[in-house]
């Protein structure tokens, strides 16, 4: 006999069944959104500095800001003081920066903590390039094929600021040909510029006033100016260099290394007495005055910045290609591999770098363009200085490469201290280089 079905049961308990998976299948939901974690707030903190460049930035962020809904937050740490904190930073769990401006000298150190995030895993170098960027200023600041940041809020050089008027008189052109051989004409080479140095140092011509030959900074004490800027190019140039970190091998004593040190020596000798003690500052006011304690000037190795300072025609100044490699004098903006915010960070990043903000910072102040359709931007190109810089920083005299070696800063430092041997005269030139390669032989032997 056929069983007959309840269809009342049969409906309660289905009704039964459907109400508890809603509530399992909710309950489950409700589990899995309250366990996700929450988004982080799109709010960001900045480890910044000041200048004009990055009071451009500062105008604009609210166009950032609206562009993206992600608030930025500066915060203004000592540069001093600025890798000690990042690593602090980079320990945290729960770190206070998100990100942080980055110099040149310091990125080997902290990219050899692993606490910074590889760009190249948010846009290839293939696009980076394809955008206008340059591949050798690229390959300068990669280590190990990662790339932590670009020079999109700084990228320095250094010119020659001459005396357009002592080049041009003709007394001292010929009392120049008669002594060197050639025209007087502003340096296009090293040994040019010393032969110029020399002619104007400290010399008399027909009752005229003495001159200083050209003003360096070569202060041993501050890393990013001073000795820095000219003796490791200069190395390059004869040859030489300091260490190799990718073949171990040290170069600092070797032959074209000293005789580029007996160069700056002797270049040493035609610059103002307080050489070894002038900074950026005192570089300021000497060229806008064009003398020292009285002095005039005839040249000096001076930042390029520095020009809309020049002074007006009772002293003309004008500028040219320094006539040596440069060394890289790049800013730019790292993320920090734990920040909950790396995204947003980015989002950042790539703002400062676009075009349009590279063209304002660029003109904020006078710099190399990190991207070639910024200089060749009408409005850019359009400035005389912008050759000038070019030629200087890389499309005639190359960018002499840093040291990528996490111990980088502690060569730079001992570098620095036997240049000042060798200034001072307490060492010749070759003690003070033999003695350095001592010291870089005990750093990176552990």
């Amino acid at each position: 006999m056929r069983k007959m079905f309840n269809v009342k049961a049969i409906a309660k308990t289905l009704w039964i069944s459907i109400v508890v998976i809603v509530i399992v299948v909710a309950a489950v939901g409700v589990y899995i959104y309250t366990s996700q974690p929450a988004k982080p707030e799109r709010l960001i903190k900045i480890a910044w500095t000041e200048g004009p460049e990055f009071d451009f930035i500062a105008d604009h962020l609210d166009e950032f800001e609206d562009e993206t809904g992600i608030t930025v937050e500066f915060l203004t740490i000592p540069r001093a003081h600025i890798v000690e904190r990042l690593m602090l930073e980079m320990l945290s769990p729960t770190p206070s920066i998100d990100g942080s401006i980055v110099y040149v000298l310091e990125e080997p150190t902290l990219a050899a903590t692993g606490g910074l995030v590889n760009l190249y895993d948010y846009k290839p170098k293939s696009q980076w390039i394809s955008e206008g960027f340059y591949e050798s200023q690229l390959n300068i600041l990669e280590i190990n094929g990662e790339l932590y940041y670009v020079p999109s809020l700084w990228n320095g050089a250094l010119l020659l600021f001459y005396r357009t008027d002592l080049f041009a008189d003709a007394t001292l052109k010929a009392a120049f040909k008669a002594k060197y051989g050639y025209d007087l004409a502003v340096p296009s080479t090293p040994e040019k510029l010393l032969d110029a140095a020399q002619f104007f140092s400290k010399k008399e011509y027909n009752g005229k006033q003495d001159y200083i030959g050209i003003h360096l900074q070569l202060t041993t004490t501050e890393m990013g100016s001073g000795a820095y800027t000219i003796y490791p190019p200069l190395a390059a140039y004869y040859g030489g260099g300091i260490y190799n970190a990718t073949t171990g091998q040290i170069l600092c004593n070797s032959t074209g290394s000293v005789e580029a040190l007996e160069y700056l020596i002797d270049l040493k000798n035609c610059a103002q007495d307080s050489c070894l003690e002038d900074g950026t500052f005192e570089a300021e006011r000497a060229v806008m005055a064009g003398n020292v304690s009285g002095t005039e000037l005839a040249m000096a190795d001076q930042w390029s910045y520095m020009y809309p300072m020049l002074p007006d025609a009772t002293k003309p100044w004008n500028i040219s290609m320094r006539p040596f490699p440069q060394g890289p004098d790049m800013l730019g903006i790292a993320i920090l591999k734990n920040s909950p915010k790396k995204d947003y960070v980015w989002e950042f990043v790539r703002w400062t770098s676009s075009a349009e903000i590279v063209k304002g910072t660029t003109l904020a102040t006078p710099k190399a363009a990190c991207r070639s359709d910024v200089a060749d931007d009408p409005e850019v190109s359009s400035n005389y200085w912008v050759d000038k810089i070019l030629d200087s920083y890389g499309r005639v005299m190359p960018i002499t490469p840093v040291i990528k070696d996490a111990r980088s800063t502690e060569i730079y430092e001992k570098m620095m201290l036997r240049l000042g041997e060798a200034f001072t005269g307490s060492k010749t030139a070759k003690q003070a280089l033999d003695a350095l390669y001592e010291d870089i032989a005990t750093i990176v032997q552990y």
